[in-house]
């Protein structure tokens, strides 16, 4: 039925999205003048299919981006929102903001104010120093990056020297990821089949000094082979921690136990390296250092709690161990991610593999985390047709869960501004502990799919 339904909803819109597309039509048709010196975007049509189980529809929508670019005397300002319309379960519309700025220009300075996407970092199987703008993970990987980033409000200065720049950012608050709501096939911790009800709560967030977050690049680049950037900053790692917060006096219902996201502004320090000693060859190495990092910890043994999930008694003898605290079984450590890559070229072909290490220092066994977590990316490109199609491959594999991701697609350009995309996202792995303190991909087994895309620019 719900192939169906899918099906209706593009050939029969309703009256809503109706009205939506014949006001963008107008406003395409519109002079550019109309808008300021320049406009553009682009329009997406998306359907991911489920590869296993019943081929269900993983992700259906329609997104209309637009863009404004209008220059003025001190500089320019900027703006781009996208509205998207979700149809894969019911029909939802979404007005998303993801850019609004202005920005002014000096001989030595440039001056940036608002919303904006701020990028920094080399890697490509991970954010290691990219962690300043939020990301939009809510249908994880049925997105494309360039549609992932919803910017941040901040202040963004840049100072120009010979050959080297300094940037401050200031952001007033601080913002999280768009994360999955629980229920979601993409909601990143693991599903755990407890007899005792698992609840989870959102970040809350005080308007305080203490959500201020600074950060300062320094780049500088001493030869054209050769870039070295290092940062500074007082920010919130934007990968979330969850305290646990144990009820045990509702007499109306069994013992419960909520899981809240939560997050900690720290001191942090990165730096990254890109070094390409010749044309075919590019050497890169990127590191950061949290200082405090959250990271939840158990007062009892995984797998006493693995034995629990199992017997409805020992799940409440479990839970009876667990006291109501102020910390929320959330404790401090120093932490650093490092990664080192390597790219080259040949023959057209682009490949590139990059290793990565995470590292928990001062460990504790009670923490549930690993003390270390290894994990590599991998990419490779090519271009065929007098590069009218572009494939595209990536991957990634987690060493010690043995659990993967890897994308294939290709890109034809059609005409000018229009393009279709054919490709697939396979996750898996083996099945591991529901307390494996990490992000597996095995968990995301059956929501592999396929999917295609076609995009029209303007």
């Amino acid at each position: 039925m719900q192939k169906h339904l899918f099906w209706l909803n593009l050939i029969f819109p309703t009256h809503t999205s109706l009205l939506i597309f014949l006001l963008l039509t107008t406003i395409l048709c519109l002079p550019a003048k109309s808008f300021g010196q320049e406009h553009g975007g682009s329009l997406k049509n998306y359907n991911a299919v489920q590869i296993f189980n019943d081929n269900e529809l993983v992700a259906g929508r329609n997104r209309f981006k637009l863009q404004f670019n209008q220059n003025v005397s001190f500089g320019e300002v900027v703006a781009e929102v996208d509205l998207i319309d979700r149809y894969s379960s019911g029909r939802e519309f979404e007005l998303l903001p993801r850019e609004l700025y202005a920005e002014w220009f000096t001989s030595s300075f440039d001056i940036r104010v608002g919303k904006q996407s701020i990028i920094w970092g080399k890697s490509n199987g991970a954010f290691v120093n990219d962690i300043i703008t939020p990301v939009d993970l809510r249908e994880f990987l049925t997105q494309d990056m360039s549609d992932l980033r919803v910017g941040v409000t901040a202040v963004n200065v840049r100072r120009y020297f010979d050959n080297s720049t300094l940037q401050f950012i200031l952001s007033p608050a601080l913002t999280a990821d768009l994360l999955p709501d629980s229920d979601s096939r993409w909601f990143p911790v693991q599903t755990l089949p407890s007899v005792v009800p698992i609840r989870f709560r959102g970040p809350t967030y005080d308007n305080n000094l203490s959500n201020i977050q600074l950060a300062v690049r320094y780049s500088w680049r001493p030869t054209l082979s050769l870039d070295i950037d290092l940062m500074v900053y007082h920010w919130a790692h934007p990968m979330p921690s969850y305290s646990i917060q144990p009820d045990f006096f509702s007499l109306q219902q069994l013992p419960e136990v909520t899981l809240k996201e939560t997050y900690k502004t720290s001191p942090m320090a990165g730096y990254s390296v890109s070094w390409q000693p010749g044309d075919t060859w590019i050497f890169s190495a990127e590191g950061l250092f949290v200082n405090e990092r959250l990271f939840t910890f158990l007062p009892v043994s995984i797998k006493r709690l693995e034995t629990a999930l199992k017997n409805p008694l020992e799940a409440i003898q479990v839970i009876q161990e667990f006291d109501i605290r102020n910390d929320g079984y959330l404790l401090t450590k120093p932490w650093i991610q490092q990664m080192i890559g390597i790219q080259t070229s040949f023959k057209g072909v682009t490949v590139g593999l990059q290793g990565y290490l995470e590292i928990i220092l001062n460990y504790e066994d009670r923490i549930l985390p690993q003390r270390l977590f290894p994990y590599v990316s991998v990419f490779g490109q090519r271009s065929f047709l007098r590069d009218r199609l572009q494939v595209f491959t990536v991957g990634r594999y987690n060493i010690y869960g043995k659990d993967f991701w890897a994308q294939l697609q290709g890109t034809y350009e059609i005409a000018d501004g229009f393009e279709f995309t054919l490709g697939s996202n396979i996750f898996g792995g083996p099945t591991i502990s529901p307390f494996y303190g990490h992000l597996t991909f095995r968990q995301f087994r059956d929501n592999s799919f396929i999917f295609a895309q076609t995009a029209v620019y303007f």
